[in-house]
């Protein structure tokens, strides 16, 4: 996937509007809500690799307690130090602007500013609020996408790559599977 002229990796499908009930607003609040978790995550990690190209050989507990540091931080601390550090293209820098606005209007006030919305009984309301929903879980996974590019270049350095990436969670989730199923 081409965004801003950056190759991306595919974004997840975006679930169309069906029901346009209060119901699929809460469904697709939640999907955005995840969104901007998966790209603040996605955050954490941007900030620890150019973290770890300042430190010398780390052990397993301060490498431990530099991500632990970084995994409290909010999108807009994470935002400001990955800035310290590295030049960041215009085009991503500002979907992470946007996106930090987003997410944090997301957090505090998408229900306050949408309450009349929420209630309209003709349901125009709740297709805006829904569209609204649709557009930032867009942004945040093409954001996130965008800044991959970017931090896995460092990663690669100290030998994660994306195959590596993908093998951990594969064992994770069998992990995971094993203790579900015990």
């Amino acid at each position: 996937m081409l965004v801003d002229n950056i190759e991306i990796e595919d974004i997840n499908p975006i679930p169309p509007i069906e029901d346009k009930d209060q119901k699929e607003v809460f469904a697709f609040y939640g999907l955005a809500s995840y969104t901007g978790q998966c790209l603040e995550k996605g955050m954490v990690n941007f900030a620890m690799a150019y973290r770890l190209l300042d430190e010398s050989a780390l052990t397993e507990q301060e490498w431990s307690d530099i991500y632990d540091h970084l995994n409290k931080q909010t999108f807009g601390r994470l935002l400001n130090q990955i800035k310290s550090k590295i030049e960041i293209p215009i085009k991503i820098e500002e979907r992470l602007n946007l996106s930090l606005k987003k997410r944090n209007w997301l957090a505090h006030d998408f229900f306050y500013d949408y309450a009349t919305h929420f209630y309209d009984p003709t349901s125009d309301g709740i297709v805006v609020m829904l569209k609204e929903l649709q557009d930032m879980i867009y942004l945040f996974q093409v954001t996130d996408r965008l800044i991959d590019t970017i931090y896995l270049k460092v990663w690669e350095k100290f030998g994660v790559t994306e195959e590596w990436i993908q093998k951990e969670m594969e064992e994770q989730y069998q992990e995971y599977l094993s203790v579900k199923n015990a």
